[in-house]
């Protein structure tokens, strides 16, 4: 049957028959097949004729022209078994038609169609609506209508309009269900198929679509109440040059409906403009949709198999509701290419997932898997013969674990991330998230890592047997990598690792998770040399930077700490065996916020050897940090395996330069070293520390040895001025304090509190009789006294200390 007009079949079911036993010729009732006379009356009086048989009929129009005005084939009949065999032309009056509906089958059952050809004779319509004229609604419009009917199929029709006529849809199919359209051809100017409100149980095979708007679902949500959509199948279809491939189309309105058991499968793209494309924002004008949100909830849509051209830059868009994303979208082997070259896909709103061959690559949508895409750039970046860049575009991207792994053919690849690569919701499946392994000259900048980690914290929080948690970046036995500008935020464990690698470089960096979270720290290094971390912000609910056995030549410079347990070298000797030792580490220009620890030396209180030496810690300024100068070497939870409290690490050379501001704790320096190796080489220097504004902070030490003087300072005004609450105050700089103890200037920092504060500060320091702290009763003589150890022989006071401290400080 060959359709250039408009047919409109209501509730109308097809049954198709062997035979009839009465048949009925139009001629026979008057009708002319000249193209000019009106054959409406007798193609009528014809079905009257079959209609009202009590058995099966046939009508039958023979060749030639035969011009309808208007016919409606109504019933219900009689029977349920009327064929209408067609040999000639239909065709509708010149100029407009004043009627919306031209030729309309209503009510009947068991109606079959075949051949012949329908001519519609629109162009007189088109162009009145082409120059925007005022032009009646047009019949119908579409060449084919099938409205709240069943069981209707069309086979092997031929529907033809210009690809500009405005409109013209080859089949429309509107609350029907049982719809079947097999091996046609359709080009229009409009869709090919298009399925509104209430489509139900929709199989569609078979389709040569071109020109025209392809095939498509909508567009609903346009008025209030609409019935949903749902089982439709578009299968073994070819379009060429369409404006769209397979679509499903809303308008950007809150009324409420559904698509949903949508499949499209096994299609061929010659040269289309949107080959796969959801679009929810439709509003010609922007009238009335109110932040262009849909209300049409889509979901269940699955894409197989769709192979071919582009003929613009994205081959897949998903732009979905807002207030109603996509959900289980689903895209499995898609081949799609734009002038020979990688297609892109768009997403926004969008839930789903992809596997099998993907190009365009995964779209950003955030549940759909990108792993196998990000690993597939990955390799053809890594061999490639000369430098190398990696894209990835703004969007979310979720990543199940991607191990990026070299050596590669150059040393000069980049990754530029504009978007945000998302871990599995729930748990990561991995102890690594996104690792880079054995590559070198690798840099990576901008974009945002979410570890998605709150699951995994309130597992642990519940003390659930959970597993064992994920890092969330990884650089791992690579050497001059940078990471510049890239945010991390709530990894399951680390932020960040950099493990057995050279010359790393971390700049920019903005890391975050809640203060609660376990375990969270911000970067580990480890087994790595010569790692510049700089200008970032941390976070967390552990270390902002840790730094395990093995971190040599550390510089980390202008970092904002807090919340968190501060910066920290170790846990250190928590191991079975000896560890790599630390040093040549510097820690500058920093500070801290409201975190548990400032600048620390952790160590385990095992005999487990190993060291830590030429450290410096300068220019921090502290902001209400629980401990701000810590050494701690008797970490051992629960007290298993550290017999006697004793770490075998050796801690020297140590130096803390320019620390000041508040303490949360009275005691703002704490240094509670091992006693079978205490630490040795600490120095201390411009010390300004206070605690809660008003109160005198203290120190604390244990097992150090070799300390230039502390000075815990009281809360007391530091612009060198007496204050009216304490008129003793004094400001005790170097020229005042060495003289007092006996010490050169060299060695003294800026103390500020009273004169006996001062004093009492700079000798405070572990005595030969084994006490750890001088006694309040102590004299000024005794304290000198007791920083020089019994077997030096007698000397004058000041040159005794001098040669203590020469001794301790290698000054």
């Amino acid at each position: 049957m060959a359709v250039v007009s408009s047919l409109v079949i209501i509730l109308l079911s097809v049954t198709f028959l062997t035979s009839a036993t009465a048949s009925y010729n139009v001629v026979s009732y008057g009708a002319k097949p000249d193209g000019r006379t009106d054959s409406a009356k007798a193609f009528q009086s014809a079905w009257s004729a079959a209609c009202g048989s009590a058995k099966s009929a046939s009508i039958i129009v023979p060749a030639g022209q035969f011009l309808i005005s208007q016919a409606t084939f109504q019933g219900p009949c009689k029977n349920n078994a009327i064929r209408i065999l067609i040999a000639g032309t239909l065709v509708a009056p010149a100029g407009y038609s004043s009627a919306t509906n031209w030729l309309l089958f209503k009510y009947v059952q068991g109606v079959s169609i075949f051949g012949g050809t329908i001519d519609g004779r629109g162009q007189a319509f088109w162009a009145c609506k082409t120059a925007g004229r005022s032009c009646p609604q047009g019949a119908t419009v579409f060449h084919i209508t099938i409205f709240a009917s069943s069981g209707i199929k069309i086979q092997g029709a031929k529907i033809t309009a210009p690809g500009n006529s405005p409109n013209t849809d080859g089949i429309h199919i509107q609350r029907s269900s049982g719809v079947t359209v097999l091996s046609s051809t359709i080009g229009t100017g409009d869709d090919c198929i298009s399925m509104g409100e209430g489509a139900a149980n929709v199989w569609i095979q078979k389709i040569n679509c071109g020109p025209g708007h392809g095939i498509s679902i909508g567009s609903l949500g346009g008025t209030p109440s609409e019935a949903g959509v749902q089982n439709i199948t578009v299968t073994s279809s070819v379009f060429t040059g369409t404006q769209n491939g397979v679509r499903v189309k809303t308008w950007g309105k809150p009324y409420a409906g559904y698509v949903r058991g949508v499949t499209f499968s096994h299609l061929v793209m010659q040269n289309v403009q949107n080959p796969i494309v959801v679009d929810q924002n439709y509003c010609p004008g922007n009238v009335n949709c109110p932040g262009q949100s849909s209300g049409v909830k889509i979901s269940q849509v699955s894409y197989t198999d769709i192979r071919g051209s582009s003929a613009t830059p994205v081959a897949v868009k998903f732009d979905c509701s807002p207030s109603n994303p996509c959900k289980g979208m689903k895209l499995r082997d898609i081949n799609l290419s734009y002038l020979n070259k990688q297609a892109q896909a768009f997403c926004r709103h969008a839930h789903g997932s992809s596997s099998g061959t993907m190009n365009p690559r995964a779209c950003p949508d955030g549940r759909t898997d990108a792993a196998r895409p990000f690993l597939a750039a990955w390799a053809a970046a890594c061999g490639a013969n000369k430098p190398a860049t990696i894209i990835v575009p703004a969007g979310r991207f979720l990543v199940s674990q991607a191990l990026f792994t070299g050596p590669c053919k150059n040393t000069a690849l980049r990754i530029f991330i504009q978007g945000t690569l998302l871990a599995p919701s729930g748990y990561i499946d991995a102890t690594l998230w996104i690792t880079f392994k054995y590559v070198e000259g690798l840099s990576v900048y901008g974009g945002t890592l979410d570890g998605r980690g709150q699951a995994f914290w309130a597992c642990k929080k519940a003390g659930r047997s959970c597993p064992y948690g994920a890092t969330s970046l990884t650089v791992g036995q690579s050497k001059n990598v940078l990471l510049s500008g890239m945010t991390l935020i709530n990894s399951e464990l680390f932020h960040m690792s950099i493990y057995a690698s050279n010359g790393v470089t971390v700049k920019g960096a903005r890391i975050t998770a809640p203060g609660d979270s376990p375990n969270t720290d911000g970067i580990h290094v480890q087994m790595s040399s010569f790692v510049t971390i700089t200008e970032s912000t941390m976070r967390t609910g552990d270390d902002c930077i840790s730094m395990g056995a093995g971190s040599t030549d550390v510089w980390i410079e202008k970092i904002s700490c807090g919340p968190g347990h501060g910066i920290s070298i170790g846990s250190l000797g928590g191991s079975t065996q000896d560890e790599a030792g630390v040093q040549n580490i510097t820690v500058r220009s920093a500070a801290f916020t409201g975190t548990q620890n400032g600048v620390r030396i952790k160590t385990w209180g095992r005999p487990v050897k190993g060291y830590v030496k030429g450290v410096n810690f300068e220019h921090v300024v502290m902001n209400n940090v629980q401990n701000p100068i810590v050494i701690d070497q008797n970490y051992c939870p629960g007290n298993i395996n550290c017999p006697g409290q004793s770490s075998g690490i050796e801690i020297s050379d140590v130096k803390f330069a320019d620390v000041q501001g508040s303490s949360a704790t009275q005691v703002a320096v704490k240094l509670d070293c091992s006693p079978s190796n205490p630490c040795i080489g600490i120095g201390l220097n411009d010390i300004k520390l206070s605690y809660q504004s008003k109160l005198q902070a203290s120190s604390y030490c244990k097992n150090a040895k070799g300390v230039p003087p502390f000075p815990p300072p009281p809360a007391l005004n530091l612009t060198g001025r007496d204050t009216k609450q304490d008129k003793s105050t004094l400001i005790l700089r170097q020229e005042h304090l060495a003289p007092t103890v006996g010490l050169s200037k060299a060695y003294l920092p800026t103390m500020v509190g009273t004169r006996s504060q001062v004093i009492a500060a700079a000798c405070q320091h572990q005595r030969p009789d084994g006490d750890d702290c001088l006694q309040p009763g102590d004299t000024e003589t005794t304290r000198r006294d007791a920083l020089v150890p019994a077997h030096l022989p007698p000397k004058e006071p000041q040159q005794r200390i001098n040669d203590i401290w020469k001794q301790k400080t290698n000054v």
